[in-house]
């Protein structure tokens, strides 16, 4: 895997460009800085819909009212350069879940935002699946408890073998989230019936759903100065009935 990062304008931005093989096209990933400048935050504010600027008022904290907006003004300006429109002119629509797409899906461009504190992540290709999630680094207690709700059985004994345990947790979480997300099936995922690696080599063992196959799946880890952060690549959601 080849990456090559840059700075670009604000909000504040560092883009990551993926090489991941014959089957896909390249991935574009975007590490955003939510704690942006009141100033800055406010100059593209104007970018937002109705409905957008409805759900940022449905945030008990300023903290976390801001963080959104400013996801939103990101994702909207990476789109638009994609798209060749101006952000405010970005049109989304939402699966049966509640997963973002572009209305009308122009030019089978996909994407997927993820975010943990004041760190997000924006994934984008064409033509296939995705979803991405990210994870602070941090200490997680009692990360057994949280395995048996969200692990199955081969990963928690895998968990009992790392030498690691929270980043093997971590690892988990993030690329079984990624997958969901792609798939975009929100809360509704059989997430104990998924079977993924918990060591540096990302991979999905088992879907954990009828016609799927893990072949058709691409994980991979992503490097992030503080953060563990997974992206899921698989076919086309076109190709398999999730929305």
């Amino acid at each position: 895997m080849s990456a090559a990062l840059h700075n670009i304008r604000r909000p504040n931005l560092a883009t990551t460009t993926v090489r991941v093989g014959t089957s896909y096209a390249s991935l574009d990933l975007w590490y955003v800085d939510l704690d942006v400048r009141a100033d800055a935050r406010g100059s593209f504010r104007h970018w937002l819909s109705d409905d957008e600027l409805g759900r940022a008022e449905r945030f008990h904290s300023d903290l976390d009212r801001s963080r959104y907006v400013v996801g939103r003004i990101a994702l909207r300006r990476v789109l638009a350069d994609r798209l060749g429109c101006s952000p405010a002119a970005v049109r989304f629509s939402y699966g049966r879940n509640g997963k973002p797409m572009l209305e009308g899906t122009r030019g089978h461009l996909e994407f997927n935002l993820a975010h943990c504190g004041g760190d997000a992540v924006i994934a984008l290709t064409e033509c296939a699946a995705i979803g991405v999630d990210i994870e602070l680094l941090r200490p997680v207690p009692d990360v057994e408890s949280l395995a048996r709700l969200v692990f199955s059985d081969v990963e928690r004994r895998e968990l009992e073998l790392a030498p690691d345990p929270v980043s093997a947790f971590l690892n988990g979480w993030t690329r079984k989230e990624a997958y969901v997300k792609a798939l975009g099936l929100g809360l509704t995922a059989p997430l104990t019936e998924i079977i993924v690696s918990l060591s540096e080599r990302a991979a999905l063992l088992s879907t954990g759903l009828a016609g799927q196959s893990a072949s058709n799946w691409r994980l991979l880890n992503v490097p992030h100065p503080r953060a563990v952060v997974a992206v899921a690549l698989g076919p086309h959601l076109e190709n398999t009935g999730a929305t």
